[in-house]
């Protein structure tokens, strides 16, 4: 298998830091343990070093484990590096 890096922008803002570290635990609980919570200007970020067959599964199950919290996926975000490899 091989890692890959993304960004998951989703539509959710949070206000406090207990509600971000209510966000943290739930996707942690959804299998997104690897992926670490950041702020964006259009709501929060996770950004993942996934191991998967390929690119496309790592970034659908990492879209399908945000949803199953009940977030908004608005995009996935790659570093030029990444589309490069």
């Amino acid at each position: 298998m091989t890692e890959y890096r993304f960004r998951v922008v989703v539509s959710h803002q949070v206000n406090s830091e207990k509600e971000i570290l209510d966000l943290a635990d739930r996707l942690a609980a959804a299998g997104c343990d690897d992926g670490n919570l950041g702020g964006h200007d259009e709501g929060v970020e996770v950004v993942f070093d996934r191991e998967a067959a390929s690119r496309d599964e790592a970034m659908r199950s990492a879209v399908e484990q945000i949803e199953q919290c009940g977030l908004v996926v608005k995009r996935i975000e790659l570093d030029r590096e990444a589309i490069a490899a």
